[in-house]
């Protein structure tokens, strides 16, 4: 049986994500998640988000971009490289140019965006919830150990929002049984 190498980049980036995520739930895991993940992957900007399918827009829940959060971002859908993610419910990567890809996008020139990778948080039933995106202002080649991390933490994200919605639900129908 062949033993498990916990200092392989693997279980480093790993470690450094869920280190920096296990103890917090709710905004505080996504704020966690955002930073670390963009620390571990070494990237520019990493943030989730929930879809709002009738607006086809999606409202940050935590954005990490350079050294600090950005609160309050919200954006259409349409001519976003986060597009082909919502409406393929797929991963999707661009390592490099992707201001040339989508120069409808407003927002990428202005975050310096060179490449970007981004996945889709499925509910159970494998309606779109959201998404978990990275961008840099360097090229961002393709490495198989960067996206297993990237998918993990986009299925604990995922785990997390429905909790929440769960949750809510739940605070509904108990407001509901006491009136």
């Amino acid at each position: 049986m062949k033993e498990y190498d916990c200092t392989s980049p693997e279980s480093q980036l790993l470690q450094a994500v869920f280190e920096g995520t296990a103890k917090a739930t709710g905004l505080a895991f996504f704020e966690a998640l955002v930073e670390h993940l963009c620390r571990a992957l070494h990237t520019h900007g990493a943030w989730v988000t929930e879809f709002h399918a009738a607006e086809q827009r999606l409202k940050a829940i935590a954005f990490w971009l350079g050294d600090g959060l950005v609160h309050d971002y919200e954006y259409a859908v349409a001519g976003t490289p986060c597009e082909p993610v919502i409406e393929r419910k797929s991963y999707f990567h661009v390592p490099e140019r992707v201001v040339d890809l989508f120069p409808q996008d407003p927002d990428l020139p202005a975050l310096g965006a060179v490449s970007y990778m981004g996945v889709p948080l499925l509910d159970l039933d494998g309606r779109i919830l959201g998404h978990l995106a990275v961008l840099d202002t360097r090229p961002m080649p393709k490495e198989a150990r960067k996206l297993a991390v990237f998918r993990i933490f986009a299925a604990r994200a995922a785990a997390e929002l429905h909790r929440i919605r769960a949750e809510e639900r739940v605070r509904e129908r108990e407001k509901k049984l006491t009136r």
